[in-house]
Protein backbone atom coordinates (compact mmCIF):
# COMPACT_ATOMS: atom_id res chain seq x y z
CA UNK A 1 0.00 0.00 0.00
CA UNK A 2 1.61 3.13 -1.34
CA UNK A 3 -0.69 5.65 0.75
CA UNK A 4 -2.99 5.62 3.78
CA UNK A 5 -6.54 5.07 1.85
CA UNK A 6 -8.93 7.54 3.70
CA UNK A 7 -12.27 7.76 4.71
CA UNK A 8 -15.10 9.85 3.49
CA UNK A 9 -18.28 10.99 3.89
CA UNK A 10 -19.43 8.65 1.17
CA UNK A 11 -17.72 6.01 2.54
CA UNK A 12 -19.35 6.91 5.86
CA UNK A 13 -22.93 7.02 4.14
CA UNK A 14 -22.55 3.72 2.56
CA UNK A 15 -21.59 2.29 5.72
CA UNK A 16 -24.22 3.78 8.12
CA UNK A 17 -26.44 3.12 5.08
CA UNK A 18 -25.71 -0.86 4.66
CA UNK A 19 -27.90 -3.41 3.69
CA UNK A 20 -25.53 -5.77 4.22
CA UNK A 21 -25.75 -7.97 7.51
CA UNK A 22 -23.11 -7.28 10.27
CA UNK A 23 -21.65 -4.43 7.69
CA UNK A 24 -17.97 -2.88 8.23
CA UNK A 25 -15.83 -0.92 6.82
CA UNK A 26 -12.36 -2.31 6.24
CA UNK A 27 -9.00 -2.09 3.83
CA UNK A 28 -9.70 -4.65 0.32
CA UNK A 29 -6.59 -6.61 -0.71
CA UNK A 30 -6.12 -3.51 -3.31
CA UNK A 31 -5.47 -1.42 -0.15
CA UNK A 32 -8.80 0.49 -0.75
CA UNK A 33 -11.99 1.01 1.88
CA UNK A 34 -14.56 -1.01 1.23
CA UNK A 35 -17.97 -1.57 3.19
CA UNK A 36 -19.40 -4.97 3.03
CA UNK A 37 -20.51 -7.61 5.84
CA UNK A 38 -18.13 -8.73 8.68
CA UNK A 39 -18.26 -12.27 7.02
CA UNK A 40 -16.42 -11.24 4.09
CA UNK A 41 -14.04 -9.09 5.11
CA UNK A 42 -10.43 -10.48 7.05
CA UNK A 43 -10.81 -9.67 10.49
CA UNK A 44 -7.48 -7.90 10.21
CA UNK A 45 -8.83 -5.30 7.91
CA UNK A 46 -11.41 -4.21 9.83
CA UNK A 47 -11.50 -0.68 10.23
CA UNK A 48 -14.63 0.39 11.80
CA UNK A 49 -18.20 -1.44 12.42
CA UNK A 50 -21.28 0.39 11.69
CA UNK A 51 -22.38 0.23 15.20
CA UNK A 52 -19.00 2.08 16.09
CA UNK A 53 -19.34 4.41 13.27
CA UNK A 54 -23.06 5.10 13.89
CA UNK A 55 -21.94 6.14 17.86
CA UNK A 56 -19.24 8.15 16.82
CA UNK A 57 -21.03 10.01 14.33
CA UNK A 58 -23.85 10.42 16.30
CA UNK A 59 -26.47 8.95 14.25
CA UNK A 60 -28.66 9.03 16.73
CA UNK A 61 -29.73 12.65 16.84
CA UNK A 62 -33.22 13.54 16.67
CA UNK A 63 -32.22 15.67 13.52
CA UNK A 64 -29.98 13.03 12.26
CA UNK A 65 -27.05 13.42 10.54
CA UNK A 66 -26.10 15.45 7.52
CA UNK A 67 -23.26 15.45 5.74
CA UNK A 68 -21.77 18.30 6.91
CA UNK A 69 -21.39 16.88 10.30
CA UNK A 70 -19.77 13.84 9.00
CA UNK A 71 -16.94 16.01 6.86
CA UNK A 72 -16.60 17.93 10.37
CA UNK A 73 -16.05 14.70 11.80
CA UNK A 74 -13.50 12.70 9.62
CA UNK A 75 -10.06 14.12 10.94
CA UNK A 76 -10.85 12.38 13.92
CA UNK A 77 -11.25 9.00 11.83
CA UNK A 78 -7.33 8.66 10.40
CA UNK A 79 -6.30 6.78 13.61
CA UNK A 80 -8.50 3.93 13.03
CA UNK A 81 -7.20 3.68 9.13
CA UNK A 82 -3.58 3.62 10.95
CA UNK A 83 -4.34 1.28 13.30
CA UNK A 84 -5.76 -0.87 10.93
CA UNK A 85 -2.79 -0.80 8.85
CA UNK A 86 -0.60 -1.07 11.54
CA UNK A 87 -1.85 -4.65 12.18
CA UNK A 88 -2.10 -5.79 8.63
CA UNK A 89 1.80 -4.57 8.51
CA UNK A 90 2.86 -6.43 11.26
Amino acid sequence: MTSTPQITVALVRELLDSTAGDPVLYIDADGELAVDSSVHAPRGSIVVTREAAAEYFGERHVDGLDDDTIDELLPGTEDWVEHTLDVLND
